[in-house]
């Protein structure tokens, strides 16, 4: 008896440290939650605010090219009008010059050169007309000194312009680089990058023969891994077990559903979205290159170290060198609808990771012949890009 009592006191203590060892973990499960919830939150909120960064960059960027644009016609304005008052002033000279020598040697010019008396009469009277031509001539050069002194202050006030801009520009990149720096924190804290993801990626890369042969076996890639974690999730769920934050946002990123609204979004927004970078378009899709072959996107020139930004939302697929396109960033938007971007200097995003419209994602190299190249592809043919970028 006195042993079935001990036996049903052990099994209760026993009992009651399981079910407070389960409320503990409960409350920390609660807990990391809660956490995971703020760093979450934190993460959009650093995701947002380099969005508008990256906005602002780029249009210093814009308005910067544009003021070095007026400086160059301001220089150029300034230097034919200085070389017209410069021949001005040398035709004046040699006028004075001419008539001061008549008046010292008057004697000789006319001995050297004799005149009748009416041409003698006829040369005083042009020399008393050429005294005021002589005036509004000196007026004009007077006038025109002026507008040069003028000029020379609007161009030195337009180069000060340009130096606080370019500070202002320096500014922003640094804070980029802290957001970056911020960003990648917090995406740590949610989830971990599969290292397993990366190499089979860049084994990939290593295999493809060209691009088409590249994002076939992407997609292959992708469609293999959407079934794993779509299983991997059944299971989870008919197991009772719940998904931890960082397998729900890998799950979220093959979620078919997600990207297919991704997807409608993207077609939606056809003629609105926003360059990757601010430039000039030096070549167009359909356009023969010098190598003789038709391009199949368009080209960007750039300033050096410009911004680029994701054109819309999309999973990257692929970030890296490859091949003849240096550094290449595929973007998947959905409904069969992916971006490449090539000629970046510094990529500033990862396979796998999710991106917002307007996100940062990497800079132009340095130097005045920068060129981005974008192609946009449905079902993996290329189709004309210009027409779904605003204006």
């Amino acid at each position: 008896m006195s042993g079935g009592v001990v036996r049903a006191e052990v099994s209760r203590s026993d009992l009651d440290q399981v079910e407070k060892q389960v409320q503990q973990q409960t409350l920390e499960q609660k807990r990391l939650e809660k956490e995971a919830e703020k760093t979450s939150q934190e993460l959009k909120k650093v995701n947002r605010e380099m969005i508008e960064a990256a906005k602002m960059i780029q249009n210093n960027e814009e308005s910067l090219s544009q003021m070095e644009a007026r400086l160059k016609n301001l220089e150029e304005d300034y230097q034919n009008t200085q070389n017209r008052l410069l021949l001005r002033d040398k035709n004046l000279v040699q006028t004075i010059s001419a008539l001061q020598s008549l008046a010292l040697k008057p004697t000789e010019a006319l001995f050297v050169q004799p005149l009748s008396p009416v041409d003698i009469v006829r040369s005083a009277m042009m020399l008393r007309e050429t005294v005021p031509y002589l005036e509004a001539q000196a007026e004009l050069i007077k006038q025109e000194l002026a507008v040069l002194n003028s000029k020379k202050a609007v161009i030195e006030k337009q180069v000060k312009q340009i130096m606080v801009r370019q500070g202002q520009l320096e500014r922003q990149h640094a804070q980029m680089k802290v957001l970056a720096e911020t960003k990648s924190k917090y995406q740590l804290q949610v989830s971990k990058k599969s290292m397993e993801t990366r190499k089979n990626i860049a084994k990939l890369a290593g295999q493809a023969q060209d691009l088409r042969e590249l994002l076939v076996k992407l997609e292959q890639d992708r469609e293999a891994k959407r079934r794993q974690m779509a299983e991997e999730a059944k299971r989870k769920i008919l197991s009772g077990k719940k998904s931890e934050q960082a397998e729900t946002a890998d799950l979220i990123k093959f979620d078919p559903e997600i990207i297919n609204e991704t997807g409608l979004g993207f077609i939606k927004a056809k003629g609105t979205l926003p360059q990757p970078v601010r430039g000039t378009i030096v070549s167009r899709y359909g356009q023969e290159t010098a190598k003789g072959v038709t391009s199949k996107g368009m080209s960007i020139k750039t300033r050096g170290r410009a911004q680029v930004i994701a054109p819309f939302d999309g999973s990257v697929l692929f970030s890296g060198p490859f091949r003849g396109y240096g550094n290449l960033i595929i973007i998947e938007h959905g409904k069969g609808y992916t971006s490449l971007l090539a000629g970046l200097d510094n990529i500033d995003c990862e396979t796998g990771q999710m991106l917002l419209a307007g996100e940062p994602i990497g800079l132009m190299p340095a130097g005045g012949n920068a060129k981005l190249y974008i192609e946009l592809r449905k079902d993996n043919q290329p189709i004309n890009p210009e027409s779904w970028f605003e204006k």
